[in-house]
């Protein structure tokens, strides 16, 4: 019985991210608080398998380290800034939609940390396998929503691939970036696996040709870039990454011309569309939002500490203009194309801090079974992109997908090591040499 429960269990953490892309075309189609649980639904069926689970045993123990804390703060945080908002009216925001966010912040981090419990003597669980699975049937829900002829309800381009379930057009290419970061390391044994070789690499060269498709030139550059770094083994040795991460917006602004120029050089314009000037050195007016931060940031500073609550950039001067800018009536609407900007006017300076550490928790604990070998490799990538993109886009924010798949990747680092009894394993399938600190708990972490 205990073995059907994992399955099911497992079944959901693979169905998630489909049902997250359905339920939020169904919330921006009908009903915000609705599409919002629907959103969550694989995630909270878990949760509940599990507190029925735990109530007919009676019996509880923890099996997360004092990291887990760190994660629960931020989210706290995050909700914290809509429950700011909706005590202050802001335009749409409801009781019934403030409730559903509070449970999709807190679903999936408890969800993925549940599989992992239930996953701890399995020797044949593979977390990374299943993120890619679920990402992958994510993708193929999106392409069979266009065969069925439907479009993004917030974020429909003419002309470019609009992927129906996700929150918008950028989102796309991220999660096919996400997908073929990971695909690279499975990409292997050609001579004694052909089969399973052309095949992985058929969907990897038609993912390289959706995300041409949705144009979305910085999300592009970078999955270029962090190919070029794993393929050529550069990725190791570049142990200022975190630190140069958190200024990927400075560096691209300061080098936009030289990003203009990139885009220019045949090779890339055989590629990659809508190569303007002017629309590439503001990269799409995001300078435009994101000076309206700087600004702030240097000259105001008001509610810094504590942040201004969901969307709190409406209330930082020059916010008005950016209505003009992207010509559009709903201004509160527009957010900062920046998950950190978004985090720190949001959140405050409390919030991004927390963030960071999370982050920077995921970072270090995926960096180190990449230089193990572990299976957990192909994740180290996905959190590479994820920590260069949130600095320009807004995918690893609120209720974006990306949200979810971070708490998702953390909730494996919060794991306490000494209740996980499945022997580590290679990429190859192989133990891990037994002497690797990788099988052995730190006491000091646990609570």
């Amino acid at each position: 019985m205990l073995l059907s429960k994992r399955k099911l269990i497992n079944s959901l953490f693979l169905l998630s991210f489909p049902i997250y892309g359905i339920g939020m075309y169904v919330g921006y189609k009908t009903s915000i608080s609705q599409g919002t649980v629907v959103a969550v639904g694989g995630f909270l069926g878990i949760i509940i398998i599990h507190v029925l689970d735990l109530i007919a045993q009676r019996q509880v123990r923890n099996m997360v380290t004092r990291k887990y804390w760190w994660g629960l703060l931020f989210l706290i945080s995050l909700i914290a800034s809509m429950w700011k908002a909706l005590a202050e009216h802001f335009p749409g925001a409801t009781m019934a939609n403030t409730v559903a966010y509070t449970i999709m912040f807190l679903a999936p981090y408890h969800a993925a940390i549940i599989v992992h419990i239930r996953n701890r003597d399995q020797e044949d669980f593979d977390f990374a396998r299943m993120v890619l699975i679920s990402l992958s049937l994510f993708l193929f829900i999106n392409l069979l929503g266009v065969a069925a002829g439907m479009h993004n309800v917030l974020h429909n381009i003419e002309g470019r691939l609009n992927l129906p379930f996700v929150l918008g057009i950028y989102d796309a290419a991220h999660m096919l970036a996400m997908i073929n970061l990971m695909l690279m390391f499975y990409m292997k044994d050609f001579v004694r696996r052909p089969m399973p070789f052309l095949g992985m690499l058929l969907f990897y060269l038609v993912n390289v040709v959706l995300m041409l498709k949705v144009n979305s030139r910085l999300s592009f550059m970078t999955f270029a870039l962090l190919t070029g770094l794993f393929l050529f083994r550069m990725i190791g040795r570049a142990r200022l990454m975190f630190p140069l991460s958190l200024f990927t917006m400075t560096i691209l602004t300061n080098f936009a011309l030289l990003v203009y120029t990139i885009l220019t050089l045949p090779f890339m314009r055989a590629i990659v569309s809508r190569v303007n000037k002017e629309d590439v050195t503001t990269f799409n007016n995001r300078t435009t939002v994101w000076d309206v931060g700087w600004n702030w940031l240097e000259k105001d500073r008001h509610g810094l500490w504590f942040g201004h609550g969901y969307q709190g950039q409406i209330h930082l001067k020059g916010w008005d203009h950016i209505a003009e800018v992207f010509n559009v009536k709903d201004v509160q609407n527009v957010h900062m194309h920046s998950t950190f900007m978004q985090t720190l006017i949001n959140q405050g300076v409390v919030g991004y801090a927390l963030l960071l550490i999370v982050v920077w928790f995921t970072f270090t604990y995926f960096r180190k079974r990449f230089h193990e070998g572990t299976l957990e490799t192909p994740l180290f990538a996905l959190m590479v992109y994820m920590l260069f993109i949130l600095q320009i886009d807004i995918i690893c924010y609120g209720n974006d997908f990306g949200n979810a798949l971070l708490f998702c990747l953390f909730a494996m680092v919060v794991m306490d090591p000494r209740h996980i009894t499945r022997r580590p394993r290679t990429m190859d399938g192989g133990p891990l040499d037994p002497a690797s600190d990788a099988i052995a708990p730190r006491s000091d972490d646990a609570s």
